[in-house]
């Protein structure tokens, strides 16, 4: 006989999380039961092949390939979404709300794409939507902002939010492999996908960081408005370079407040190296956040994987559970109606930016590139050029970087830059911060 006290439960997808999530629930129903006086029962399980081996073992009876069946299952009252994607996800996220039962998700490209759709739905159909693994799998970055740092008005986000490009840059700067090459270990050790585009294209950390700026700064900002670069183009010179300079190269999200408009991007970034998220490594994420009462604080852990993503998962599903059982309704959500994110145009922020110039070893070189910057008004930090070419004709890296500039005259420059006769590659720019 089902124990009709506990809180039903309705899994959407059974892959990699949706395993971990019933590992979980097998191992620790008991304890919550106990420690928190929560009952939980998974209810109904949506899977794409029923015939599937799977890596837990479930009482067929509960298995449906019809996801439709989970979500309109009278004992489900919270739903758990872990398909991925938008849709049928999103049509099942909003299915479940507008009957009023609760929803998890991990989904950050659902959230970041139709997240003002589903926090309305929730709001008006007194239902919650919890979505604690969308954004680093573990670090309960999460609540983190909308509970521990409440009181505080959020200033700075700085992020290292996606473990496959941190995988592939720590391996590129501990053991001198290119990129191409750390994307395939990264791929062996299934740390990347078989297609990784999202994330080596800074995609997947934009989403995450658009989720962070609506907690943060309650703003509604899609992740198109966020200036993207990724790591593709990051070469074993400008680590090495970067490690001259005291720098170590890192893929970052970063959002600001400043006065009303927001500043958010992802890109490459050189960082000091004794700065701490410079020293997360592998497949780690951490969050710098600024809180204008706290000040700085890190959080730091594995940001995806089954079990790091399947206990926030669960962590959000005891919290949704204890709500239904003491009768707290949801009350007005902050994210169901928000302000559109004034977002500063990339062309007008300024940083300072490393330049590596591929030219030919001749005299006057550096005057002419100087010359460029300053009619651009970019002052220049620092130079290095090693050696001579050995050969008459031959080329050799010249590094510059420069003091604070706007991203537009950096990007002319360049352009003018690139049209010498004695630039042989195209230029590689890549952004510094100074943490």
């Amino acid at each position: 006989m089902p124990n009709t006290d506990a809180i039903g439960v309705g899994l959407l997808g059974m892959g990699v999380v949706g395993s971990g999530v019933v590992r979980l629930l097998q191992e620790r129903t008991a304890h919550f039961r106990k420690v928190r006086g929560v009952d939980l029962a998974l209810r109904r399980v949506a899977v794409h092949d029923l015939s599937k081996p799977r890596s837990v073992e479930l009482p067929k009876a509960l298995l449906t390939d019809r996801a439709e069946d989970v979500v309109d299952d009278p004992e489900v009252q919270i739903v758990i979404e872990v398909i991925g994607g938008i849709d049928p996800a999103r049509s099942l996220c909003l299915r479940a709300l507008k009957v009023g039962k609760d929803v998890v998700t991990a989904n950050k490209a659902l959230l970041a794409e139709q997240g003002g759709d589903l926090f309305r739905a929730a709001a008006q159909h007194s239902a919650h939507l919890a979505f604690e693994a969308s954004v680093c799998g573990g670090i309960p970055i999460i609540r983190a902002l909308t509970d521990g740092l409440v009181a505080n008005r959020i200033q700075s986000i700085y992020g290292i939010l996606n473990g496959t490009t941190n995988y592939i840059l720590t391996r590129m700067t501990d053991g001198g492999g290119d990129f191409e090459e750390m994307l395939g270990q990264a791929q062996e050790k299934g740390y990347a996908e078989a297609d990784p585009t999202m994330d080596i294209d800074g995609t997947d950390a934009a989403q995450k960081l658009a989720l962070l700026c609506r907690i943060a700064f309650r703003v509604d900002l899609s992740h198109q408005q966020i200036l993207k670069e990724g790591i593709a183009q990051t070469s074993p010179l400008d680590i090495d370079f970067a490690r001259e300079l005291g720098y170590t190269i890192k893929l970052l999200g970063i959002a600001k407040a400043v006065e009303d408009r927001i500043e958010a991007r992802v890109h490459p970034a050189l960082i000091p190296s004794d700065a701490l998220l410079a020293n997360i490594k592998d497949e780690f994420n951490a969050v710098e956040i600024v809180g204008n009462a706290v000040g700085p604080q890190v959080f730091y852990g594995r940001g995806a994987g089954q079990l790091p993503t399947a206990s926030a998962v669960v962590s959000d599903l005891l919290d949704l559970a204890e709500h239904r059982l003491t009768g707290r309704t949801p009350g007005p959500s902050p994210l169901a109606a928000l302000q559109e994110a004034v977002p500063i145009p990339p062309d007008e922020i300024e940083t300072s930016f490393y330049c590596r110039f591929t030219v030919y070893d001749r005299p006057g070189v550096l005057a002419r590139i100087a010359c460029i910057f300053s009619e651009e008004r970019i002052s220049i930090a620092t130079v290095i050029q090693h050696g001579r070419s050995e050969t008459a004709e031959g080329t050799v890296p010249l590094i510059m970087t420069t003091h604070e500039a706007r991203e537009a005259a950096m990007r002319r420059a360049v352009a003018k830059i690139d049209r010498l006769p004695i630039i042989t590659e195209k230029s590689r720019i890549i952004r510094i911060e100074e943490l």
